[in-house]
């Protein structure tokens, strides 16, 4: 009798442990549960329209143009005719496995992109046979159109987020498309907008077969918001018009305010180029171009002598540091003299020439005689050095530009230091 109680308990012991199992997996744990929706259920990005970039006048610089990636989902593809799937998005066979093995290595269950940023008139084309391929499903973009040549340096240009950013900024993803250079990265707080998230029910082709839970879990994307510019753009493009075929820039400012109304480089590029599934061939095309640089933006980065407009400066330290008057003269013998030092001047003048008349004739002797003049004032060149230094940077030279665009150089004015250094302290006077 005890033994049939002893049997009788033990298998309702064993069957209240597969109870409480089986409950535990149906009901607590949402493992399977994921497992088998994930089966049926596909989750798609909705990308936002990125926000708008207008200039000063109100003319759109840059606005939005659909695309499409090319999705893969490696455990859902069963290909039987490869070659005709690389003819159909038009890559050789040697890239479609290349691309194969790096998407099992991200994920062999999750999506990520085979093939970015395809025009819609291409991509017209590839869906109408693109159900024959399982585990392959398009993923709609919305990428950049820049309506002008002009401004590409200011307006800048966006691509794909790298895994450094993605780590130090958890909001990104794989694939998302993120301010590069300009006021595109400047702004991309503002600009970027917010993606939504769309949960469909699709078939073993990975169709589409309608909405999951009604839609009950889908969230809808937030649009950029748009962007003024103070850059003029009519302004920009004649300025790019005047420096063709050179190589320079053209800085524009607004005095009254410090607004930019033209930031020219030359040579340029066409923002364009950066956009669609050429653009890694023809951004390594322009960073290669050695000889032109076209990416590197002289009006930030480029260190040029001041020239000639510097003399007004001078001459302002000269009349408040008291060693020189508005009627103050000087002779000009062909330009400046001191050591083995010749500044040459081509000013026409040879008789004594006042402060006025030396700005109007831009006078290289008579800038260099009141350089010379604010130095000897004080006891030692160094001393005078650093005077002429600190008054040179009070007019804002020597430092960066102090607009939001992300790159710049602030440039070089000397002091003692500086001269020491090269010559020593007494090497130089």
């Amino acid at each position: 009798m005890q033994r049939k109680y002893l049997f009788f308990s033990f298998f309702t012991l064993i069957g209240l442990v597969f109870l409480a199992r089986l409950f535990y997996i149906q009901i607590i744990n949402e493992e399977y549960k994921l497992s088998a929706i994930s089966n049926v259920v596909r989750v798609d990005k909705i990308y936002p329209g990125r926000g708008l970039i207008y200039d000063r006048n109100g003319k759109l610089l840059v606005g939005n143009q659909s695309a499409y990636d090319l999705m893969i989902v490696p455990r859902q593809v069963k290909l039987t005719d490869t070659i005709g799937f690389c003819e159909l998005i038009g890559i050789p066979i040697d890239e479609y496995k290349e691309r194969i093995i790096k998407a099992k290595s991200y994920s062999y269950l999750k999506p990520s992109i085979f093939i970015k940023q395809i025009s819609k008139e291409r991509f017209a084309y590839i869906q109408e046979k693109l159900h024959l391929y399982p585990g392959f499903y398009p993923q709609k973009r919305i990428l950049r159109s820049y309506q002008n040549r002009a401004g590409s340096n200011v307006i800048g240009f966006i691509g794909e987020a790298g895994v450094s950013f993605i780590k130090d900024n958890p909001s990104y993803s794989q694939g998302d498309l993120i301010g590069k250079t300009g006021i595109e990265k400047s702004y991309e707080d503002i600009l970027k907008g917010k993606t939504g998230q769309i949960y469909n029910l699709v078939d073993v082709h990975n169709r589409t077969q309608g909405s999951y839970e009604s839609g009950a879990y889908d969230t809808l994307p937030q649009p950029g918001k748009h962007v003024t510019a103070t850059i003029d753009i009519d302004l920009q493009a004649l300025g790019e018009e005047l420096m063709r075929n050179k190589r320079g820039s053209i800085v524009a400012i607004e005095p009254s305010s410090g607004e930019i109304l033209s930031l020219v480089t030359s040579p340029n590029y066409d923002a364009n180029l950066m956009v669609g599934s050429e653009r890694t061939v023809n951004y390594s095309k322009l960073y290669l171009d050695s000889i032109n640089k076209p990416l590197f933006d002289r009006g930030l980065l480029a260190e040029y002598p001041p020239g000639s407009p510097f003399k007004v400066i001078n001459a302002l330290i000269g009349l408040q540091e008291g060693v020189t008057k508005e009627t103050t003269t000087y002779t000009c013998h062909h330009g400046f003299h001191y050591g083995r030092l010749h500044v040459a001047c081509h000013c026409g003048t040879s008789s004594p020439i006042a402060l006025r008349l030396a700005i109007s004739k831009s006078c290289n002797n008579y800038f260099c005689q009141v350089f010379k003049s604010i130095i000897e004032k004080y006891p030692t060149a160094q001393e005078g050095m650093d005077v002429w230094s600190n008054h040179v940077k009070s007019f804002n030279m020597g430092r960066f530009l102090n607009n939001d665009l992300p790159t710049g150089r602030k440039g070089l004015v000397p002091n003692a230091d500086y001269y020491d250094k090269a010559f020593g302290y007494t090497g130089w006077r």
